[in-house]
């Protein structure tokens, strides 16, 4: 195989990595991830459509503070994967 073929079959590769890291990740992360991501958009769906004013107040800054730490976790874990390969 020529250099500049294994170059082209590199950069094929290159924008799929988001979809390696997801598939090589256990069936046990992606379901967490999924089930996370599905309670707390509900969560946040009933506190901007249904809860009262006092609830709204109260669980916004829960609901989002909770999102941040969900999202800054997942990132330094996926850092922390693509370092460690």
């Amino acid at each position: 195989m020529k250099n500049s073929q294994r170059a082209g079959s590199q950069d094929d590769r290159a924008g799929t990595a988001w979809m390696r890291r997801w598939s090589g990740e256990k069936l046990s992360v992606r379901l967490l991830l999924v089930a996370f991501v599905l309670v707390l958009t509900g969560a946040l769906a009933w506190d901007g459509w249904f809860a009262s004013a006092s609830q709204n107040a109260t669980w916004t800054p829960v609901l989002v503070s909770i999102a941040v730490v969900g999202a800054v976790a997942s990132g330094r874990r996926r850092s922390w994967m693509s370092r460690s390969r």
